[in-house]
């Protein structure tokens, strides 16, 4: 479908990331009419693994995607925490357990985005217009006109930017906001594993805690094979790009991990290619939404990866939004008064699965031959147990963001 075709009762979504597809899958199952327009001249996910937990489960569930999404994940046969030299194991759940009946789904970022563009596509197979960078918009009580970066301009009823961190939407909306650099970056990368050792591949989410870094590794699929996926943030002084594309070398990243467990050099001494990216962060937004245009995803809320929510938040949102456009016929006024409802309810919503320390600010003792990681921990039965299984046992204690990711982990699996 070329421009010209585009209705003016359509929503116009920016971007065609995952938050912006499922978006627009959202509405077209609701019979709302609704277009996205991406910057790409193709389709294609930068990224290794995903880890949707269970408020992201649900909301495929609703777009119907369960049989597709579960063709291509692996179900992890257990969840763990380890120690970063030694490999000490606690468990938080084993899929046989009661606990555990809901499984997150664990796989690539290219299939998810695949099983989002054909089922957009199935709905409408014109509904993706490629290399239509929206760069800005008016707006008035007619609807409103989103402009492309090559000067054509598309008319709409809303527009909803899903444009990411870097959100043309966004800074149209409310106008520049600066990023802090949180002196961390983040390494990711895909390992084949047929080139680990045997006890290496077993399909298990592991989470290995350091004194200045963590990992996070567990089994992906790719067509007929299974890699395995990781991700390690690392306390680092210099100032990297805010880019999810930035190149790394295995020289750089054995560096460091110096000291940590063989399995942690082994993985990562057999990656393929290897990505970084600074971890910054922006302030919360007051507000999202101003007449017939809002955001979701990155370009509302962009998180840090500590607990994996950043996909599973902007799945949530599509969803939320969703149902408040089914809620209201297609008028460009009433369009703009659901668009600010919503906005009055997601904030809240976007802050509660915020972590309250999103980086791991960790006071360390070196004595001797002992080392201590402390720090200060959420309250609740979860902490008190987290505290009895590992702080019982062990002189260290797992940084701030594990305590919140065993929340995040044992909620929704027990539900």
């Amino acid at each position: 479908m070329s421009l010209e075709q585009v209705s003016k009762s359509s929503v116009l979504i920016a971007g065609a990331g995952i938050g912006g597809l499922a978006m627009a899958l959202s509405l077209l199952r609701r019979g709302i009419d609704c277009d996205v327009f991406e910057q790409a001249s193709e389709l294609r996910e930068v990224g290794a693994g995903l880890w949707i937990s269970m408020n992201g489960v649900r909301v495929l569930r609703d777009l119907g995607l369960t049989e597709q999404v579960e063709q291509n994940c692996i179900a992890a046969e257990r969840r763990s925490i380890r120690l970063w030299n030694t490999g000490d194991r606690w468990p938080l759940y084993n899929r046989s357990s009661d606990a555990a009946r809901n499984q997150p789904y664990l796989l690539l970022r290219a299939h998810l985005l695949k099983i989002l563009v054909d089922g957009v596509r199935e709905l409408k197979p014109g509904a993706i217009h490629l290399s239509a960078h929206v760069v800005g918009f008016s707006q008035d009580d007619e609807g409103v006109r989103a402009k492309l970066a090559d000067g054509s301009e598309v008319e709409g009823r809303a527009l909803i930017g899903a444009d990411g961190a870097h959100s043309k939407v966004r800074l149209g909306l409310i106008g520049n906001i600066e990023s802090e650099y949180t002196k961390a970056i983040a390494w990711r990368g895909l390992v084949p594993v047929d080139r680990l050792a045997p006890h290496q591949r077993e399909p298990e989410v592991a989470t290995w805690i350091g004194p200045t870094a963590h990992v996070t590794a567990y089994p992906v699929r790719w067509q007929n094979t299974v890699m395995m996926t990781f991700s390690g943030q690392v306390d680092h002084d210099d100032w990297l790009l805010e880019s999810w594309s930035e190149k790394g070398s295995v020289e750089e990243c054995l560096k460091d991990f110096k000291g940590w467990h063989p399995d942690i050099i082994e993985l990562v001494g057999n990656v393929d290619t290897l990505n970084k990216w600074g971890l910054f962060v922006r302030p919360s937004l007051g507000t999202w939404s101003k007449g017939c245009v809002t955001l979701l995803g990155d370009a509302c809320h962009s998180m840090l990866p500590y607990l994996g929510q950043g996909v599973n938040m902007a799945l949530e949102d599509a969803s939320v939004l969703a149902r408040c456009f089914e809620e209201i016929p297609m008028t460009s006024r009433r369009y703009s008064r659901r668009i600010r409802a919503c906005g009055s309810i997601a904030p809240p919503r976007s802050q509660s699965r915020r972590p309250a320390c999103c980086r791991s600010f960790i006071t360390r003792r070196c004595a001797s031959r002992r080392q201590r990681v402390t720090t200060s921990r959420p309250s609740g039965h979860r902490t008190r147990r987290l505290r009895d299984t590992i702080g019982s046992t062990s002189t260290t204690r797992p940084p701030r963001r594990f305590t919140d990711m065993l929340t995040i982990v044992t909620s929704g699996a027990q539900q």
